[in-house]
């Protein structure tokens, strides 16, 4: 008897396990979409004027997705990523009666493969990892100068990027799931053009950064859904 029951045991925690497993040959069909605004008002003098400064920060991002799982609960694919970011303006003019127009955001699209990896933690629930990476290209402004009429440059970049990011995973149904990221790690390269506006570019030039971060809060928060087909 004790045997039987060991094996009905082990028989029902194998079929669990494969229950809780997204099958190789799924095709999954998704995206993540985040958005967050900041506000803040601080005290200054300029001038010798006391006044009050109003900053506003927010940034929208979207990527869809489509990925192959090759194994159970391992999946390659390519995503396409669109972000908007709109650095802090501020109320604040630079010589009386002179109102300085408000800058575009800074826009980033970037394109490439992924590999993820799920580990289902029940039925419903498991936690994903993420690692992707490719090519990225960035346009962003900024004030040439800062004069009673400030002109306004452009600064357009290209580059690669990397990241590995958590997330963890629920299933309503099989074949959806909905999921949720506070962040990760992210490292991206970029080589700038010569602003415009900003005269004649020097002989050789170059300007390249580089980042490497650990990214993570609620500034960071993304939702995604995903469809999963075969499963």
């Amino acid at each position: 008897m004790k045997k039987l029951f060991l094996l009905g045991l082990l028989a029902f925690s194998a079929e669990a396990i494969q229950a809780q497993s997204i099958a190789a040959g799924t095709l999954s069909l998704g995206g993540n979409v985040g958005y967050n605004r900041t506000e803040r008002t601080n005290s200054a003098s300029i001038n010798g004027r006391a006044t009050s400064v109003e900053t506003t920060s927010s940034e929208f991002g979207i990527s869809p997705s489509i990925g192959y799982f090759l194994a159970d609960n391992l999946a390659i694919g390519l995503s396409v990523g669109y972000s908007a970011y709109r650095e802090p303006y501020s109320t604040y003019s630079p010589a009386p009666g002179v109102v300085r127009a408000e800058l575009d955001p800074t826009t980033t699209l970037s394109v490439g493969p992924f590999v993820q990896y799920y580990k289902m933690i029940s039925e419903q629930f498991g936690v994903v990892g993420t690692l992707n990476g490719g090519f990225q290209s960035q346009k962003s402004y900024d004030y040439t100068n800062n004069s009673p009429q400030p002109l306004i440059s452009e600064f357009k970049a290209k580059g690669l990027y990397a990241g590995l990011t958590p997330s963890i995973v629920f299933f309503p149904i099989p074949k959806l799931g909905l999921s949720a990221s506070i962040g990760g790690l992210q490292y991206d390269r970029l080589s700038y053009d010569y602003p415009t506006n900003a005269g004649t570019a020097p002989p050789d030039y170059e300007n390249k950064t580089s980042n490497l971060g650990a990214y993570f809060g609620l500034d960071q928060l993304q939702f995604g859904g995903t469809f999963y087909f075969g499963r």
